[in-house]
């Protein structure tokens, strides 16, 4: 007989609904799923502050680009380049490589520099001149010194302040004597039971707004609400680094150029992060090249892993509650989960109120997601 079980109105009609099915085996959908949760863990460290703040420093750039609609290397003869940023990372003698295919066989060499202009010599050594785009990005190659120089240019950076906020994450549970006292099918303890429940509700709350969490506008005061913002927020809205929002179909070659994203910043991807349509597409990237025996009794096929073309292995988290049209790829070293100091989950039981037994789960969290302009690469908008 299957278990009914009406939501009383009232704790004296409990006893009259609760044990109808005497199987005593209690059945229920939990869908309880943690899975990035899980793979990402809870660190040992713990915030000390509502408003969680990390450091964040980087090597120097190895790229510059030409700032389109000024002067470039139109021809093999102009030597003025104007750029867009990282100026102070040429000086005089630096080498530098286009990087556009065709045009990489020119090196030319930076004689001066000034202002946000460079004027270099073409062809430099056993290469040739050739035309070079507008906008082009150029690789640094070397800063080569002169013998006898008077010492180089300081060439530090300025690190950066980020910061996620800390949530408060809470279920009640409210039974009263009656509840307590009387039996029930498939549960050996009420109080217990309903406690277990609502502990595995607030992990799959954690879990969801590790993914989808919106970080608070303002700091945190008594009597605001503390929101802890998600990997979608700090990789896709926070910060547009790796960000693209094609309408497109995920394939073997879109996860290579989030790989490669990541990858060419420094970064070692480790994951792909989907939900369970994108999942599914995965699962069907090498479908062509599989097979079977006369005697396989068994069909269907799921992919753990992504080899990237780059030679790194991506590991595939689907989670239940991440948006069907997003998949992100990123270092899994860089993303912790850590509670306030003194607030991770704990039960507590509260003061009795008449014929009522109270407890409170209460836990306080926050997430870091460092250097996500660079570590991480997401794609918002694929095609369903």
């Amino acid at each position: 007989m299957a278990l009914q079980t009406p939501t009383p109105s009232a704790s004296s009609a409990q006893s009259g609904v609760y044990k109808l099915d005497l199987s005593e085996v209690l059945s229920s959908i939990l869908l309880d799923d943690t899975d990035f949760l899980s793979e990402v863990g809870v660190s040992g460290d713990a915030a000390t502050q509502t408003k969680h703040s990390w450091i964040e420093d980087a090597l120097n750039a190895t790229t510059i680009k030409q700032t389109a609609g000024n002067s470039y290397l139109s021809g093999t003869s102009s030597t003025v380049i104007v750029f867009s940023a990282n100026i102070s990372r040429i000086t005089a003698g630096t080498l530098l490589r286009d990087q556009i295919s065709g045009t990489v066989g020119e090196v030319v060499q930076v004689t001066a520099v000034n202002g946000v202009s460079a004027t270099v010599t073409r062809g430099y050594g056993s290469s040739s001149p050739v035309a070079h785009a507008s906008a082009a990005t150029y690789d640094i190659i070397a800063n080569p010194r002169p013998q006898g120089m008077t010492g180089p240019a300081d060439e530090s950076t300025t690190r950066s302040l980020v910061y996620n906020y800390t949530q408060i994450f809470s279920k009640g549970v409210n039974l009263t004597g009656t509840a307590l006292a009387i039996e029930h099918a498939g549960v050996s303890q009420e109080d217990d039971y309903q406690i277990d429940l609502r502990l595995r509700e607030l992990k799959r709350e954690l879990d969801r707004t590790l993914i989808m969490g919106i970080r608070a506008p303002n700091d945190v005061t008594t009597g605001t609400y503390g929101t802890m913002g998600g990997i979608i927020e700090f990789c896709s809205f926070l910060n547009t680094g790796n960000l693209v929002t094609t309408a497109e179909t995920l394939t073997p070659s879109v996860l290579n150029t989030l790989a490669k994203k990541c990858w060419d910043n420094g970064a070692t991807p480790s994951f792909v992060l989907v939900g369970g349509v994108q999942k599914q597409k995965i699962s069907t990237f090498d479908q062509e090249y599989r097979r079977s025996t006369l005697d396989t009794r068994r069909a269907g096929y799921t992919v753990e892993e992504f080899v990237s073309d780059l030679g790194v292995n991506l590991r595939i988290i689907v989670d239940r509650w991440m948006p069907n049209d997003v998949c992100i790829v990123g270092d899994m070293s860089r993303v912790k989960v850590m509670p306030l100091m003194g607030r991770a989950f704990s039960l507590e039981k509260l003061a009795k109120t008449g014929d009522r037994e109270l407890w409170q789960i209460v836990g306080e969290y926050t997430a870091e997601f460092r250097n996500a302009d660079k570590a991480f690469a997401s794609h918002l908008n694929l095609k369903q």
